[in-house]
């Protein structure tokens, strides 16, 4: 059983922790790749992808898997909102790579449509993403977790 929210209470929740960190874009090498496949299984709420894709440092996982936490049992009402993501304004830059580690800068605006609301955030981060075994995975806390 889904837990009952009410519609503006869901909405800020989902933009306090989806918006700030999903994202896509075209182009870029394997690092930013990677960085968007990440953001793209968090927007299709898809919480195993977003773990599997990310690194295996233990401090970075518990985090991850902490904030995540709340929302599988909110999944069912936050996939009604698939599909109302617009990424078109976020861009992805690889600001170093080093073969083992690469940073990945993320600007621009991006917009939440749900509920009958819309909320647009600029964004501003530097994301590390980190080459484990040939695989490239997110290795940050882009969830702003401390």
């Amino acid at each position: 059983m889904t837990p009952s929210l009410p519609r503006h209470k869901l909405l800020t929740l989902i933009i306090a922790i989806l918006l700030p960190v999903v994202g896509c874009s075209a182009g870029g090498g394997p690092a930013i790749d990677a960085t968007r496949a990440w953001f793209q299984a968090l927007s299709e709420l898809d919480f195993d992808g977003v773990l599997a894709l990310t690194c295996s440092n233990a401090r970075v996982r518990n985090s991850i898997e902490a904030r995540l936490d709340p929302f599988i049992d909110l999944k069912g009402a936050l996939d009604a909102l698939q599909g109302q993501f617009d990424f078109t304004g976020l861009k992805f830059e690889e600001k170093s790579n080093d073969g083992r580690t690469a940073v990945i800068h993320l600007s621009g605006q991006m917009e939440l449509r749900a509920l009958g609301q819309a909320e647009a955030l600029e964004v501003f981060e530097d994301i590390t993403v980190v080459n484990e075994g040939g695989t490239w995975k997110v290795c940050a806390n882009p969830l702003n977790i401390r």
